[in-house]
């Protein structure tokens, strides 16, 4: 048997496939590449792929990973080109692992996400406006004891959640758009993976609430007004890669490769 932990990406029109169906995806992709991978036993064999945790519908990602066991060797560099080549688009393996006998469980490298929220794209002005309140409403954040929002159930019901455990670091800049002279207002988070889990929305929810420890001690809340409450929602929501966190960014699983908060390429840099 050999085991190989890979990094993928999950962009355009594949990020609406569920995590249900994904197994389904692979033993394709798998099929078609002719790799030998290894199946369980029993009435209903799979294919040995496991994913550490579940993307929600509709989010994008380059920054998934998951785990092949195969039941002979294969050559990982022409041979996982080749399974990459088989996914759908938006679909493509950028790293992969050899796993070594012993290694630590891939959840357990694991311990944290980069996450990034694009918001639609605005002039100069509008756009340096929500990256200010971005600003301020982070700072509050993270100077917060906690901060709970209210998730909605399945069934309805509404669950609260505290965000603040689960945050790590916080960093809000421009990017520029893909037309003219407009910009991306961007949030980059990190977020812990451990403890209840902690989705993009919820944080977003929490920074355009700006609840501070005055509000939690019982003061009025903002008026629905205030200037936060004038962002717009985010038009995307990346998992931008799992690892290690570091004071700054992350620590990517795989490569060892640190990934800022702020990418170098920011508006804000140039």
């Amino acid at each position: 048997m050999q085991r190989i932990r890979i990094r993928y990406t999950k962009e355009g029109r594949v990020r609406f496939v569920s995590a249900r169906d994904l197994t389904s995806v692979w033993e394709r992709a798998l099929r078609r590449a002719d790799l030998p991978i290894a199946y369980s036993e029993g009435f209903n064999p799979h294919a040995k792929v496991s994913f550490p945790d579940a993307l929600p519908v509709g989010y994008a990602s380059t920054g998934e990973y998951a785990e092949l066991t195969f039941a002979a060797p294969i050559d990982p560099g022409p041979d996982l080109g080749r399974l990459s080549a088989t996914l759908p688009g938006g679909m493509d393996i950028t790293t992969y692992l050899e796993v070594p006998d012993g290694a630590p469980k891939l959840a357990k490298m694991l311990g944290a996400t980069l996450w990034e929220l694009v918001l639609p794209e605005a002039d100069e002005d509008a756009a340096t406006a929500q990256v200010d309140r971005l600003r301020d409403a982070s700072d509050e954040l993270v100077a917060a004891t906690s901060a709970e929002v209210l998730r909605l159930r399945p069934n309805g019901e509404e669950k609260p959640i505290d965000v603040r455990p689960a945050l790590l670091a916080l960093r809000a800049f421009l990017r520029p758009a893909d037309t003219g002279g407009a910009l991306h207002p961007t949030l980059r988070a990190v977020l812990r993976n451990d403890g209840p889990t902690v989705r993009p929305t919820d944080l977003f929810t929490a920074l355009t609430s700006r609840r501070d420890p005055a509000a939690d001690r019982g003061a009025s809340p903002p008026p629905s007004d205030a200037p936060a409450d004038a962002l717009p929602t985010p038009r995307v929501h990346r998992r931008v890669a799992q690892g290690e966190p570091l004071d700054g960014g992350l620590r990517e699983a795989l490569s060892g490769e640190v990934v800022p908060l702020e990418p170098a390429r920011s508006a804000e840099a140039a």
